[in-house]
């Protein structure tokens, strides 16, 4: 009779993690499955915004210009090469933060 109320505590306690961590793992999930469709996406948004940037705010500045250029090119080629979509997502993300920044200032 003990060991069964101690069984139904963890398991408790484990259903409880589990619906904690569900949103954000279900979240990354449904990345992985539209992949191609969030990566046009991407594809499409940084290299407009990017762009836009080394034109307007990176022309007299090498420095602005490599702020601009090697996140948005690694972002592209982890895209490329079919890396996990955590991480393009994370490096598109500091991309676009990088290029909306050089932009305003």
């Amino acid at each position: 009779m003990q060991t069964a109320l101690k069984t139904t505590g963890t398991q408790t306690s484990a259903h409880l993690n589990k619906t904690i961590a569900k949103p954000v793992s279900h979240l990354w999930e449904s990345l992985e499955f539209n992949r191609f469709g969030i990566i046009a996406i991407l594809v499409v948004i940084l290299g407009c915004i990017g762009g836009m940037a080394a034109s307007f705010g990176a022309l007299d500045n090498l420095f602005k210009l490599s702020l601009i250029a090697f996140p948005t090119i690694i972002a592209l080629a982890l895209i490329l090469a079919v890396s996990p979509m955590r991480v393009i997502v994370y490096v598109s993300a500091i991309a676009l933060a990088l290029d909306l920044l050089v932009f305003i200032f």
